[in-house]
């Protein structure tokens, strides 16, 4: 719901969702604009993004993994009250949800162009290692439906009273001042993320070194910020001049903190690897202090009063944090 406020007045209205036709923008557009937008809408520390859909291929939009094996299955749908909305994700239940680790690694490494196993991704994504066979044993379908879609949306509720674990993913399309459109839509969670809304120009981003000891050092060596290969790379693309990065090693903390030193995103090839052309998206940082000894999770939540998550590849802390740790490490981690 999105409300128009007279300050003045202390009232409120609420002002009326728009359907895509109003805008000329049909489903295709739509998942064009959902896809370019999947490192802000699929946490990567909650999901690992296995597959998107390909032309004439009875496939998903979207296939993601969680922490325990579970496999979520998604059909990003723009019309509203459509049966198929529902029917189609349940086809892809029952296609994709007796397949097993080999079959799902195959899918990934379609997907991802970094040579990585699909367990390999996974054990680094959340710091657990599954066994083979601990994939895939349950499945959770989510169908993107307009907020005006009533059907589909009882047709949710129906089926998930019947214990069958379906979700909807609701966006609502408005219109604004110069008869633009304004689209509103929450990032798919899990579990609720109390700091999902609270960037202030303070970041935590991952030194990668249980992918590569290479691309840690690198990263401390060269005063650079840096992920590769998407969708992680593109999360590179969200900082801005000015930001604070904390460069976090995994299972050992803060080891380094830097400005964004410029507004643009420098790419480059992956280790220097033609064949992985602009597989590195980075930032170059300024103000650049090397801890000598890291900031452990138990000290920095004991500087910012929060218990952080340190699974995503980036995630933003609220001003108060960063200000915190900045002056911390300024004055001597």
């Amino acid at each position: 719901m999105l409300l128009r406020v007279d300050v003045k007045a202390k009232s409120a209205e609420r002002i009326p969702t728009q359907r895509l036709r109003e805008f000329k923008l049909d489903e295709l557009g739509l998942q064009e604009v959902l896809y370019g937008s999947l490192d802000r809408l699929i946490p990567d520390d909650e999901l690992l993004t296995i597959m998107r859909s390909r032309k004439w291929q009875e496939e998903p939009d979207l296939m993601a993994l969680d922490r325990d094996g579970r496999l979520y299955i998604f059909e990003l749908k723009a019309w509203e009250a459509r049966s198929e909305n529902l029917l189609q994700v349940l086809r892809y239940g029952q296609i994709f949800g007796p397949i097993g680790y080999e079959a799902l690694d195959d899918l990934f490494r379609k997907f991802d162009s970094s040579g990585r196993s699909l367990a390999d991704a996974h054990a680094a994504s959340f710091d657990v290692k599954l066994p083979t066979e601990g994939y895939n044993l349950e499945q959770r379908f989510v169908v993107m439906t307009n907020g005006m879609d009533h059907r589909t949306r009882e047709a949710v509720r129906y089926w998930r009273q019947r214990k069958l674990d379906m979700r909807p993913w609701i966006y609502r399309a408005y219109r604004d001042a110069d008869g633009g459109m304004l689209l509103e839509i929450s990032p798919f969670a899990v579990e609720d993320n109390p700091y999902e809304d609270v960037a202030q120009g303070f970041y935590f981003l991952n030194t990668n070194i249980r992918n590569s000891q290479q691309d840690h050092e690198d990263m401390l060596q060269n005063k650079k910020a840096a992920a590769y290969f998407s969708p992680n790379k593109q999360r590179v693309e969200r900082l801005a001049k000015g930001d604070v990065i904390f460069l976090y090693q995994s299972g050992v903390g803060l080891v380094a903190m830097g400005t964004v030193a410029n507004a643009k995103v420098e790419k480059r090839a992956y280790h220097n690897n033609p064949q992985h052309a602009e597989e590195e998206y980075f930032r170059s940082l300024t103000n650049f202090k090397r801890l000598g000894k890291p900031l452990s999770p138990a000290k920095i939540k004991n500087v910012t009063g929060i218990n952080h998550r340190f699974m995503g590849t980036i995630f933003a802390v609220d001003g108060e944090s960063g200000r915190a740790l900045a002056k911390r490490i300024t004055d001597g981690a």
